[in-house]
C-alpha cells in the first residue's frame, strides 16, 4: 500500500492545481467582463453627455455645433479603451471595442439627424427677406422643414431608440452570454437608469413648423403682393398683409417655446427609476 502513497500524493497535488486553476479561471473571466461591462457603459454615457451639450446649445449662434460635438465624442470614445483595459487585450475586450464603436457612430448619426436641420432652420441666411422671392431659397427652406419634421420624430424616439441600439449591438456583437448580461446590466445601473425621456413635445414642435411653412408659402405663391424696402415687407395687398400679420405674430409668440423643445429631448434623474 506505502508504494502508492507518492502516487496519491502527486495525484492530490494535480486536483488543488487544478481546482485552484479554475477558479482563477473564473476570476480572471469575471474581472473581464466587469472591464468589459465598464467600456460599454462609459461607451453610453459619453453619448448620451453629448447629446446634453446639443441641447443645450443656442443654434441661432452656433448652427454648425453638431459638427464640433462629432469631433469631440469621437475623440472621447477613442480614449476609453487605454483608459479602462487593465493587463492585456483580450477576446471580448476587442468585441467590446467594435461594439463602441457602433454605438458611438450611431449617437453621432442621430444627433446629425436631429440637429443638423434645427441648425440649418435657425441660420439667418435660411430666412433671410432678401431670398424671399429666390425659388431656389423657396425649395430649400421647405427641404428644411420638412427634414425637421423628421428630427421631431427621432428626437421624441430617441431613448427608445438608444436602448434599441444597445441591445441590438450587443446582442450580435461577439459576446459571450454571461458577457451580454453583465454588459446590459452595467449600462442600465450605471447610465440608463438614470435617464427618462424629457418634455418634448412633436405637437407644438411641428404647430410652429407649419406656421412657418404657411408663411413662406403665402409669400411664394403672391409674389407681386409685397415688395422689400429698407428691409421690410411692404404690402400692396391688405389681406395678404393680414394673414401674413397673423401668422408672423403666432411665429414670433411660439418661437421661445419651439427652442425650448429642443432643449428637453432627455432629462437626468438624480436618483434611478
Amino acid at each position: 500500500m506505502k508504494k502508492y502513497y507518492p502516487l496519491l500524493a502527486f495525484l492530490l497535488v494535480i486536483a488543488i492545481a487544478s481546482l485552484y486553476g479554475l477558479d482563477h479561471y473564473r476570476e480572471l473571466r469575471e474581472r473581464q467582463r466587469e472591464q468589459t461591462a465598464l467600456l460599454l457603459a462609459r461607451c453610453v454615457n459619453q453619448g448620451i453627455l453629448s447629446l446634453f451639450k446639443l441641447q443645450a446649445n443656442d443654434w441661432r449662434a452656433r448652427p454648425d455645433f453638431y459638427r464640433e460635438q462629432e469631433e469631440k465624442l469621437d475623440a472621447a470614445v477613442a480614449q476609453l479603451p487605454q483608459q479602462l483595459l487593465e493587463g492585456s487585450p483580450f477576446a471580448e475586450w476587442q468585441a467590446a471595442v467594435e461594439i463602441c464603436g457602433k454605438l458611438t457612430r450611431h449617437s453621432n448619426l442621430q444627433h446629425r439627424t436631429i440637429f443638423r436641420p434645427l441648425g440649418q432652420f435657425a441660420s439667418r441666411e435660411m430666412f433671410a427677406p432678401t431670398a424671399l422671392k429666390d425659388r431656389r431659397a423657396q425649395g430649400q427652406r421647405r427641404r428644411v422643414i420638412g427634414k425637421l419634421q423628421v428630427s421631431a420624430q427621432a428626437a421624441e424616439r430617441y431613448l427608445e431608440d438608444l436602448r434599441t441600439d444597445i441591445r441590438n449591438q450587443v446582442n450580435s456583437g461577439g459576446l459571450s452570454p454571461e458577457s451580454r448580461e453583465k454588459v446590459r446590466s452595467e449600462i442600465d445601473a450605471q447610465v440608463l437608469d438614470y435617464y427618462r425621456r424629457g418634455n418634448f413635445s412633436p405637437r407644438q414642435v411641428n404647430a410652429h413648423l407649419e406656421r412657418v411653412a404657411r408663411y413662406y408659402q403665402l409669400l411664394a405663391e403672391n409674389p407681386r403682393g409685397y415688395t422689400l424696402r429698407g428691409g421690410s415687407l411692404y404690402f400692396y395687398d391688405k389681406n395678404l398683409r393680414r394673414k401674413i400679420d397673423d401668422l408672423n405674430s403666432a411665429i414670433l409668440q411660439g418661437e421661445a417655446e419651439f427652442y425650448a423643445n429642443w432643449q428637453q429631448i432627455l432629462q437626468h434623474q438624480q436618483v434611478r427609476i
